[in-house]
């Protein structure tokens, strides 16, 4: 374990709390309560449940990390992370952290270098999803994650990544919220994903997304997904439409009312609908085909809906309506699955492909001083960018939300390795677990591969 400091650097500077005991600042930022850090410690541990094992980002000065001890339990585990070596040095310097450092149910994660870092913390999470069953909770102490050193990029990424996934729910959940209620009774009618378990066992399917690589596609589409079975998510729709291809299934989520414009124009057409309890409202109420409902595993709406949820059926993916999409065609039974405008990437300075609802908006934007590709960017959180492998090498930008939305795709693949799954064309990210094909005509020969395989 590396060493720490001996003396308090100069960007730490202490100072008594008002009930007692010390505080700091780190570079002029407080890190605790300058009146009562204990109670403050106590606020943050209080909703974490006996048991739980949790995965903390930031020591501080341990107040907090004390109050969690007292929280879990004798069951529970602490895995704390806290890479800024000042800090951890203060607490040392400052507060008697010997009974804390002693409990055998702390696991404490520093150093200097990112990879060793890394692979410590891949290490010890592989451990305890592998030992145990018992709730598992994310926390971040704030303070702290503001102070992580500039020499720790990935691992910053990556936390933030872990952060802006667990804020989601909560920047959404009004809305999601106010769509459940107005959905009640849509739900309790419609069939659900369980119903069409199965139903396309061994046949090839085909997840249309809107990303840039299907401008690329789009062309040959109509003449190569007469054999297979045809999706596509909610902003695909109408660039379909338009082109005279019918999916037989689509997928939407999203609990926004603009969500709406994929489906104004198609409220007729004859597809399967297949939706969470929380998209919005008006789609449901409005298309006239067959809808199916999926609930979302471990929604925190749902709580009281076991029974429902074991009826219907539930998902495991989150966030991205590709990644919904993706795991209803394997619970379908498609095999092999061809993923087409699937970039997770800023491809060709854009998010979306040209032809799709979302780019026409941005365009309407665009002025002088607005590039299309500065909407784009704006539009995908693109201010930090984050550079990862690209699907046939070299490096691509993507943003943190696609960034995630990656990695929940690798963990279904990961999940379903008996299922083949490939990413045709794609000029964004890399995806690991799924196999890349470059062009049409390779995408035609494993698409005939798959049909002559069919079962009777």
């Amino acid at each position: 374990m590396d060493s720490l400091p001996e003396t308090l650097a100069d960007r730490v500077e202490s100072l008594p709390a008002a009930t007692g005991g010390p505080t700091l600042r780190f570079d002029k930022l407080l890190i605790h309560s300058s009146y009562d850090p204990v109670k403050e410690g106590r606020n943050f541990a209080k909703s974490v449940q006996p048991g739980s094992r949790v995965c903390l980002y930031g020591f501080g000065l341990g107040y907090h990390v004390q109050s969690l001890l007292e929280q879990i339990g004798p069951k529970g585990r602490l895995l704390v992370i806290e890479l800024n070596a000042d800090l951890l040095n203060a607490a040392i310097h400052l507060r008697d952290q010997t009974e804390v450092f002693a409990d055998p149910r702390l696991h404490l994660i520093f150093g200097c270098e990112e990879s060793a870092v890394s692979r410590e913390i891949s290490g010890r999470m592989a451990q305890w999803t592998q030992s145990s069953a018992a709730p598992l909770e994310v926390l971040f102490h704030s303070p702290s994650f503001k102070c992580i050193p500039a020499n720790f990029p990935s691992l910053t990424n990556a936390l933030e990544v872990l952060l802006m996934e667990r804020r989601f729910p909560a920047v959404l959940g009004d809305l999601e919220s106010q769509n459940y209620s107005f959905n009640q009774e849509m739900v309790r009618q419609s069939p659900g994903i369980n119903s069409l378990a199965g139903t396309h066992r061994g046949q090839p399917g085909i997840l249309v997304s809107a990303g840039p690589s299907l401008d690329d596609l789009l062309p040959y589409l109509q003449h190569i997904t007469h054999s297979a079975v045809i999706a596509c998510v909610d902003t695909a729709l109408p660039i379909l439409a338009r082109e005279g291809i019918h999916p037989q299934y689509v997928f939407t989520l999203d609990p926004q009312e603009e969500s709406f414009l994929s489906f104004r124009d198609n409220l007729e057409n004859l597809f399967k609908l297949i939706y969470t309890p929380t998209a919005h409202t008006k789609i449901l109420s409005s298309f006239q085909g067959e809808k199916f409902v999926v609930f979302k595993h471990g929604h925190s709406l749902y709580q009281n809906q076991d029974s429902q949820m074991e009826e219907k059926g539930t998902t495991k993916a989150g966030g991205s309506v590709s990644c919904l999409g993706l795991d209803c065609l394997i619970q379908l039974g498609c095999d092999p699955i061809f993923l087409i405008g699937q970039d997770c990437a800023y491809s060709g300075g854009r998010t979306y492909s040209h032809h799709s609802n979302m780019n026409v908006q941005l365009l309407d934007r665009i002025s002088q001083r607005v590039t299309l590709a500065n909407a784009h960017a704006e539009k995908a959180g693109l201010k930090k960018q984050i550079r990862i492998k690209g699907n046939f090498g070299g490096m691509v930008s993507t943003s943190q939300s696609m960034y995630s939305y990656k990695r929940t795709i690798e963990e279904i693949a990961m999940q379903n390795a008996g299922t083949q799954i490939y990413n045709l064309s794609s000029h964004g990210a890399e995806l690991e677990n799924i196999t890349p094909l470059s062009s049409v005509n390779e995408f035609a020969n494993k698409l005939s591969v798959g049909t002559t395989d069919e079962p009777a």
